[in-house]
C-alpha cells in the first residue's frame, strides 16, 4: 500500500472533522452533512483517537479547535478546496468567476462597468452575489470580494484597493437652491435634511462619525430621513429628499453623470477602503487576476473636484 494511503485517516472522519471546525459547531456540521450529531461526535473520536491527539476542546454545548485542530483544519481546508476547484473545473470546463460585494458596492460600482470586463474576458462564466453580511470567507464558491474597511479580513487576502473619499452629496437642484455652504450651516441649518442609512459594513461613518472625524466639535442637527439600505438613501439624495454622505468611488457615475454633485465642503480621506480580497488559502486563477485589475482600474477617475480634503 503506498505510503501516503496508510497515513491518512477515514475521509468521512476527515469530512465531519471540516465540516465541524468550520462551524465550530457539531450540531451545525451534522445538518450539514445529513446525519446525526452523535454521528459527527462518534467519527471525530475516532479520528482523534488514530492521530493520536485532542482536535476539539468540548465546552459545554460549544466546541473549539485546539492547537492541532488548527493545524489540520488548516491542511484539510487546503486540500478540500482545491479538489472541489478541480471537480467544478472538470465538470464545467467553461472558466467560472463568483464575486461577492456588498449590495451598494454592487449597484453602483459594478453593474454599470460589467460590461467592459465581458468585453475583456468573454469566456468568463461571471456570477455577482450582492450580500451585505460578510459570508465570503465561509462560502467555498467565492473566489474573489470586495469589503469597505480595513485589513485584516478573515479568510481573506487582500489583492488591490480603492480608496475613498467621503462628502456630503444631494441632486444639483438642491445645491443650487442651498448655495454656498459653511459646517456650520450643514450642522444648524433645519432646511437642510441629512439622509442617513444602516450601515453596510462595520467601519461605514455615518453623519455623528463624519462630524467628529472633521474635528467638528459643536451639535449638529440629527439626520431626519433613514433607511436601512445605503442604496434606498443615495436615490432619496438623487431625487432631492436632502443632503447624504457620498462615497466618492462607490458613487463615481451618479456623481459623473449629474444625478449626484458633490457640495462645497471638506473632503475625508478615511484610512478605509474598498479592499479586493480573494480566500488566502487559495491561489489566484487568470479569471480572478483579470478582474482584480479591472476592477481596480477599468473606470476613469471620478470627474468632481473636492476641496479641503481631510485624511483620518
Amino acid at each position: 500500500m503506498h505510503r501516503i494511503r496508510r497515513a491518512l485517516p477515514s475521509l468521512t472522519a476527515l469530512v465531519a472533522f471540516e465540516a465541524a471546525a468550520r462551524n465550530s459547531s457539531f450540531t451545525v456540521a451534522a445538518k450539514e452533512l445529513g446525519v446525526t450529531q452523535a454521528a459527527v461526535s462518534r467519527r471525530i473520536a475516532a479520528l482523534e483517537q488514530e492521530i493520536g491527539r485532542q482536535l476539539f476542546d468540548r465546552r459545554n454545548r460549544r466546541v473549539a479547535l485546539t492547537e492541532a485542530g488548527y493545524d489540520l483544519f488548516a491542511s484539510v481546508g487546503v486540500a478540500f478546496g482545491g479538489l472541489a476547484d478541480t471537480v467544478d473545473r472538470l465538470q464545467s470546463p467553461q472558466v467560472k468567476l463568483t464575486v461577492a460585494a456588498s449590495v451598494a458596492f454592487g449597484h453602483f460600482r459594478l453593474l454599470p462597468l460589467l460590461a467592459s470586463f465581458r468585453d475583456q474576458e468573454p469566456g468568463v462564466d461571471l456570477r455577482v452575489i450582492s450580500e451585505d453580511s460578510w459570508a465570503a470567507p465561509d462560502d467555498r464558491q467565492i473566489d474573489l470580494a470586495v469589503r469597505y474597511g480595513k485589513p485584516p479580513f478573515r479568510g481573506m487576502r487582500v489583492v488591490g484597493a480603492l480608496e475613498e473619499r467621503i462628502i456630503p452629496v444631494c441632486a444639483p437642484q438642491m445645491a443650487q437652491r442651498l448655495g454656498s455652504l459653511t459646517l456650520s450651516d450643514l450642522a444648524h441649518r433645519s432646511d437642510i435634511q441629512k439622509i442617513d442609512s444602516a450601515s453596510p459594513e462595520p467601519s461605514w461613518l455615518n453623519w455623528a462619525g463624519w462630524f467628529q472625524q472633521l474635528g467638528w466639535r459643536g451639535s449638529f442637527e440629527a439626520a431626519k430621513l433613514h433607511f436601512s439600505s445605503y442604496s434606498d438613501a443615495a436615490y432619496a439624495a438623487m431625487n432631492g429628499e436632502g443632503v447624504a454622505l457620498g462615497w466618492t468611488h462607490l458613487l463615481e457615475r451618479p456623481l459623473a453623470d449629474g444625478r449626484l454633485t458633490a457640495m462645497d465642503l471638506p473632503a475625508l480621506s478615511p484610512k478605509e477602503r474598498h479592499y479586493i480580497l480573494i480566500p488566502d488559502r487559495r491561489q489566484p486563477t487568470p479569471a480572478v487576476e483579470a478582474f482584480s485589475r479591472w476592477l481596480a482600474s477599468g473606470s476613469p477617475e471620478p470627474t468632481e473636484r473636492y476641496r479641503d480634503q481631510v485624511e483620518v
